[in-house]
């Protein structure tokens, strides 16, 4: 469901211009096998699925909620009250994974949310060197 509503708001936010689908799919690769490593090290092994699934379900419906928001200030506003819409929707994302994955290695949300940070930087780092490819 995540990518599934990932691959469309990229089709309706960049207008079909020049899509990469397969960056998607590798950028959730990523993202499990960092949390997948998170949680081994945590010695929490039992609860990567639970997580995995929470965090990504979680994604799929803050994604959801930035396509509707997104579409609907682009409507009424300009382009830097939606950019910074998306620095909102980001920032509640990056929170909420935090939160799981503290709970999933029952350690201090502050902990959470700084490997949830350090997973955002490490996908987007990887986003722009895939999308800077030919």
């Amino acid at each position: 469901m995540s990518l599934f509503v990932s691959f469309i708001t990229r089709e309706i936010v960049t207008d079909g211009a020049n899509t990469k689908h397969d960056v998607t799919f590798l950028l959730a690769i990523i993202s499990a096998s960092f949390y997948f490593l998170v949680i081994q090290i945590a010695g929490y092994r039992g609860r990567y699925l639970q997580s995995l699934t929470a965090i990504f379900g979680v994604d799929a419906i803050i994604t959801a909620i930035y396509l509707g928001g997104f579409i609907s200030i682009r409507m009424f506003a300009d382009d830097t009250m939606a950019l910074s819409f998306v620095w909102l929707i980001t920032g509640w994302s990056v929170a909420v994974e935090g939160h799981i994955i503290s709970r999933a290695i029952e350690r201090p949300w502050a902990i959470g949310i700084a490997i949830a940070v350090a997973s955002y930087i490490l996908l987007l780092l990887t986003y722009w060197q895939m999308t800077a490819l030919p």
